[in-house]
Order: structure tokens, then sequence, then C-alpha cells
């Protein structure tokens, strides 16, 4: 299939044409997260078709923005790596429009997408475990200065605030002035020090410093 084409010397049309497409933003997504095999990204995409999938992987590839190494193992070049930011902003508007469907995919990582795309960029000095518990499964994030990193292995560490809940609550109580509500409704479970979710709460824009 031959690309898309706006015929429109802007820069958001050429990055449209390369990355525009039905689901190459989320391959890039996925990646974001490391390399991944043919398989990990088919599940993690569910419920993509393989063929769909091969196509958004030869465009990427052929874009520069995806190299593939033996083992069908697929990466993002450095050219890719830089759509990090645009992803970001992209679910900071996102999220604060999510309303949960019935044959929607949960994912927990997911929400962890959400958490790295909302958090302050001015956060000196913090270091902060954060786990999400939905009925799906956790996502557990550690929280620093420079960077939110997903945890792979939670154990080393206990999570410094817990918030539990279903998907669609977890995800509006990453706004905290929608904290109250949600734990008034039940729908939220808050566990961690009092002085651990002052500081989760200044993570996030409206929560104060």
């Amino acid at each position: 299939m031959a690309p898309r084409r706006y015929d429109q010397f802007c820069g958001l049309a050429r990055a449209l044409e390369i990355v525009g497409e039905r689901w190459t933003l989320l391959v890039v997504r996925e990646l974001l997260d490391g390399p991944q095999r043919y398989g990990d990204l088919l599940d993690g995409l569910a419920p993509i078709a393989t063929d769909v999938l091969a196509g958004r992987l030869r465009e990427l590839e052929a874009a520069g923005l995806v190299t593939r190494v033996p083992g069908r193992v697929y990466a993002l070049t450095e050219d890719g790596a830089e759509l990090a930011p645009a992803l970001d902003a992209l679910a900071r508007w996102g999220v604060r429009r999510l309303e949960r469907r019935p044959d929607d995919v949960v994912r927990p990582r997911w929400l962890g997408l959400a958490v790295r795309s909302l958090v302050r960029p001015d956060r000196p000095g913090v270091d902060l475990v954060l786990r999400l518990d939905a009925p799906e499964g956790s996502a557990t994030l550690r929280i620093t200065e420079s960077e939110v990193a997903d945890v792979t292995d939670a154990a080393d560490r206990d999570a410094d605030v817990v918030l539990g809940g279903e998907a669609e609550a977890l995800a509006a109580a990453l706004d905290p002035g929608r904290r109250p509500e949600l734990l008034a409704a039940g729908a939220l479970r808050v566990e961690g020090s009092p002085a651990a979710v002052r500081t989760l709460a200044t993570l996030f824009e409206g929560g104060g410093r």
C-alpha cells in the first residue's frame, strides 16, 4: 500500500504520513517499554490482527523508526524513541476523556503509561514507588526526579503508595482533585503513609506543592 500523502509542507502533516495509520502509534507505545518479540507485541496489542501488525512493523522499519534483530525481536531506533513526548501529550489528552466501553481490553501497564504522561516534570528529590492494583493485575512504578520506570521485580522494594480499584477509577485517581469523591464513593482504595500519599499528590498537575 502506498503511504498516505497530504501534500502539505507542514511538520504535522509529514509526521502523520509516517505514523498516522491506525495501530502505528500503539506499536510505538509497546516498544517504548523496550525490545519485544513479535508474539509479545501481538499479545500486548490484542485485538490487532497479525497481518496488520506485520504491516505496521514493515512500515516503521522502512521509515527508520524500528529495527529488527535476530529472533523476531523489534526495537525502536533513536528516531523512533523521540516519539515518546508526543505519545505522552496524546495520552494526557486522552486519559481525561476515558470512558470504559464493554469490550475494552485493560492492561495495568497502560495505566503506568498514564502515570508517566501526567507526572509533573519538576519533582526534585522525589523517590517514590507507586503500585496500581486493578482486578486485571498490577503495575508498579518508581517515580524519581529524572524518570518514571516500571519496577519489574516489585519484591525488591515495597510500594510507598498503593492505589486500588477498577481501571477507570485508577485512571481518574491520577487527578488528585478527584480522589476525595472516589474515596467517598468507595471506588478507590489508598494505602501508604500520610507523608507518601501527600508526596504522590504533589506529583500531578493540580496536586499542589
